[in-house]
């Protein structure tokens, strides 16, 4: 399923975007070493958040924001 929105990605997006593997990515993932959301049961990704991942080589700097539009 595509995202229709130009800055959020899936792990389809994140992988095309990155050319990382699928597998690298859900380990970076699962050892919080990527910025990522869980919106119910999807993990999405904001391309802003990866660029800036990419910027600084791979590492995350501070905590991820939340994503506010999605909050109650």
């Amino acid at each position: 399923m595509k995202i229709k929105n130009d800055n959020i990605l899936d792990i389809d997006g994140v992988a095309e975007y990155t050319t990382l593997s699928k597998s690298t990515i859900y380990k970076k993932k699962s050892n919080n070493e990527i910025p990522f959301h869980k919106i119910g049961g999807r993990t999405l990704y904001l391309k802003d958040e990866i660029d800036e991942w990419i910027r600084n080589d791979g590492v995350m700097v501070g905590k991820v924001p939340e994503f506010k539009i999605f909050k109650n």
